[in-house]
């Protein structure tokens, strides 16, 4: 019992709460645990809700790929295959470029014009999320930040 204790204050001395968004207390610092273990089971479980979400998360090949447009699209930056494939240099162009055009073929991305002038290059296509994929992102992710929030208000003292 001794030694568990001791592991237990080694664990809490090197948490970084500081970055948390409330004050955690040494007696329940294993509601974090719990909290975080229920919305990592969340993430699995709901994923599979929607198509879409599944297919991303099915490879890290693709959900790197997704972060990269998703991010892309939320800072109104263009993205195209090439500027993926320079970002995600661990994986080809070619592989890249498959798992884009799988992913247009399903409806999960889509290409837009791109904004202003894109010179020449009739090949360069503005990727973003499908606005049913967007949906179904932001909602899930929704959804694990209030299963965080829930279970920490439940367990706080």
């Amino acid at each position: 019992m001794q030694k568990q204790k001791e592991r237990e204050d080694r664990i809490y001395s090197k948490l970084k709460l500081e970055k948390l968004p409330f004050r955690l207390k040494r007696e329940n610092f294993k509601t974090l645990g719990n909290a975080v273990s229920l919305a990592f089971h969340e993430i699995y479980n709901n994923q599979v809700k929607s198509d879409q979400l599944k297919w991303v998360f099915s490879t890290v090949k693709r959900f790197k790929i997704f972060l990269a447009i998703f991010y892309a699209n939320e800072k109104g930056e263009q993205v195209y295959k090439e500027e993926i494939a320079k970002k995600i240099p661990e994986y080809s162009y070619k592989t890249i470029s498959k798992i884009i055009d799988d992913g247009h073929i399903k409806g999960i991305y889509i290409a837009l014009e791109p904004d202003g002038d894109n010179g020449t290059d009739a090949k360069i296509k503005n990727i973003r999320p499908s606005e049913a994929l967007m949906v179904d992102f932001l909602n899930w992710s929704i959804d694990i930040y209030g299963l965080l929030n829930d279970t920490i208000a439940k367990n706080k003292t």
